[in-house]
């Protein structure tokens, strides 16, 4: 059994009913106990604009309407609105002042971090004018029009609100951002677009230009950004609007970013983040009068996309968690059923797109340091070459530090053929002489040549192939590149001449001639010589050393001296049966157990 209404709560009822049937007809009438329900006939052409007019009537009152169609009929609830003691303006205050210290202490960190100044003087007269000037005000600019486009859209559409505060944080930014709070109920859709949408596109209407000048002032510092990249370095990604800004004013080189243009990208990614359609953000006020109640699907799917992206950039987790703490769902404006319209629906799409090319899914990342190279012979074919034994071959090797940071890169041999030489030495550096290893120091970006030489051993054997492998390793990380030399061993550059032309030998009796041995080479050979069998019929050679005089033999040793000449004897007999005329002898050339050529002699036996 329902109790009787009490005579007070029934002249309210009557009041209250006397406010409703104002504006709609009223045909039934449903008490529970926090609400009044008034079942009312609706005319969908006037209903928005009689809702609102009831929402001002009662506002003074202290009720709070809210019309929803269910089971085929359009109800007016009314409840009374819940007494708020709200904060005074001086909190407010409070907190801008306390925001404004605190981003001034990040843009000081910002403007020395930017000039490099050095002085260890953070806080100098001019260190705080440019801090303030170039971070600190542009930003609070870009977060105090934000919320002040809620604020005032709030204000047009009849909702109160409270002006912006401004929540302190430590460097680098200096705060967590700026909010307003709204101390009515949202009236219709149109308003929850509207609100949702003002403040992002105010905020972005002022982040834009202030990238411009602030990509601007970068050209015009013109700091270039270190060469080498030190510990604890935080890169940050630009989403699609900001690269257009930089393709409209391009970045003259390597710089280090304006601070005016780093509030402005800060700003971007706040619009960004403010516009995600999830829970009570800007996005989903605006998600909410786009989509209705689907809006908790759309919710969820955005935070298990965070979800996702912290993969790449770990703080989207705790955001995505802070969204499902404070709640995915948006509860519906007052008036839930008139339409939208196109146009508003069109701004709705609209911010969404500015989302699109403003949200960056990995905003900071850090910048660890990179000590790659590389390494490759200067010139094409330079791994292959000839050498002599005892002789060299030189090559150069292109160094280049591709990383981000100083490099110490160590040159060294790793392994090479019994008794071979490796030398290493800088180009810029020839006047030294060639070391077993060598530490080249490069900056980022910067590159160098090495020498290298490659001695063979005097008894190194001719006509064979060998390897000599060279290593240079990034002595701060386990970066090594190799190179492998592929040498052929050739022979000596020797060459002779017989004293006085062919050798003239008679039929039956003998000659002597002598013979000098050339070389070019800068290493002195020591050889064997020999007879061979290939001559002429009946005719026999020996041959005998002249410095020392020696005894005639079928093989001699003689030294060659370095770029110079030796001389041996020829001993020719013919026997009286040798056919007159042109033969040649031949002499075997013999290094370190090896034919390295013959040396043809010409003789010419007479009768």
């Amino acid at each position: 059994m329902v109790p009787p209404t009490p005579p007070e709560a029934s002249k309210e009822i009557e009041f209250v009913r006397s406010l409703v049937a104002k504006h709609f007809p009223v045909y039934d009438i449903r008490v529970s106990y926090d609400v009044v329900q008034f079942f009312c006939r609706i005319d969908p052409a006037t209903l928005e604009d009689s809702f609102e007019k009831l929402r001002e009537d009662m506002a003074p009152q202290g009720y709070i309407p809210m019309i929803t169609y269910e089971g085929g009929e359009h109800i007016v609830q009314v409840a009374r609105k819940p007494k708020m003691k709200y904060r005074s303006i001086y909190v407010n205050l409070g907190f801008f002042i306390v925001t404004f210290f605190t981003m001034v202490l990040a843009g000081v960190l910002y403007w020395d971090g930017y000039a490099g100044s050095g002085s260890g003087d953070l806080f100098s007269a001019e260190s705080l004018e440019m801090g303030i000037v170039t971070f600190t005000l542009p930003l609070m600019a870009i977060l105090g029009i934000h919320e002040l486009g809620h604020f005032f859209m709030a204000r047009r559409r009849h909702v109160a609100a409270s002006l912006p505060f401004f929540i302190p944080s430590i460097p680098p930014l200096g705060t967590f951002g700026a909010f307003i709070s709204l101390r009515d109920p949202i009236p219709n859709k149109k308003a929850l677009l509207e609100i949702g949408a003002a403040g992002p596109l105010c905020g972005l209407a002022l982040a834009v230009p202030l990238g411009i000048i602030g990509l601007i002032l970068t050209n015009d510092g013109a700091k270039l950004a270190p060469q080498n990249i030190g510990d604890n370095v935080v890169g940050i990604s630009f989403s699609l609007i900001f690269m257009w800004l930089t393709q409209l004013i391009p970045v003259g080189g390597n710089y280090l970013l304006h601070p005016t243009a780093f509030a402005a990208w800060v700003g971007i990614l706040v619009t960004a983040i403010n516009l995600l359609p999830v829970g009570q953000l800007d996005g989903g006020h605006i998600a909410r009068a786009l989509l209705g109640n689907n809006t908790k699907y759309l919710s969820y799917a955005v935070a298990a996309f965070l979800v996702a992206l912290s993969l790449f950039f770990t703080a989207w987790i705790l955001f995505a968690m802070l969204v499902l703490i404070l709640g995915v769902k948006h509860p519906p404006p007052l008036n839930d059923i008139s339409p939208l319209g196109t146009k508003r629906k069109v701004i709705g799409v609209l911010t969404f797109a500015v989302l699109v090319i403003s949200f960056v899914p990995q905003p900071m990342f850090p910048v660890y340091q990179d000590y790659k190279f590389d390494m490759a012979p200067v010139s094409e074919g330079g791994l292959n070459g000839t050498i002599v034994p005892g002789g060299t071959y030189s090559a150069q090797v292109y160094i280049h530090n591709t990383g981000n940071t100083y490099n110490e890169i160590r040159l060294s041999k790793v392994s090479s053929p019994l008794n071979w030489d490796v030398g290493l030495r800088n180009s810029s550096a020839s006047a030294s002489g060639y070391g077993q290893g060598l530490t080249v120091i490069l900056n980022a970006s910067e590159n160098t040549t090495v020498d290298i030489l490659l001695t063979a051993p005097a008894d190194a054997e001719v006509n064979s192939n060998q390897s000599v492998v060279i290593a240079a390793t990034a002595t701060n990380a386990s970066i090594e590149h190799r190179l492998t030399f592929n040498m052929t061993v050739e022979t000596p550059g020797l060459t002779f001449w017989v004293e006085g032309g062919a050798i003239q030998v008679t039929a039956g009796s003998f000659a002597h001639a002598s013979v000098m041995l050339n070389s070019t080479s800068d290493t002195p050979y020591n050889l064997t010589l020999s007879t061979n069998n290939t001559r002429p019929m009946f005719v026999s050679y020996l041959l005998y050393t002249i410095d020392p005089p020696g005894p005639d033999s079928a093989s001699v040793n003689v030294t060659v001296p370095a770029n110079g000449s030796v001389a041996f004897g020829v001993n020719v007999s013919a026997e009286s049966s040798a056919t007159p005329g042109p033969g040649t002898i031949y002499i075997d050339m013999i290094l370190n157990g090896s034919d390295i050529g013959r040396i043809a002699i010409e003789i010419q036996v007479a009768v």
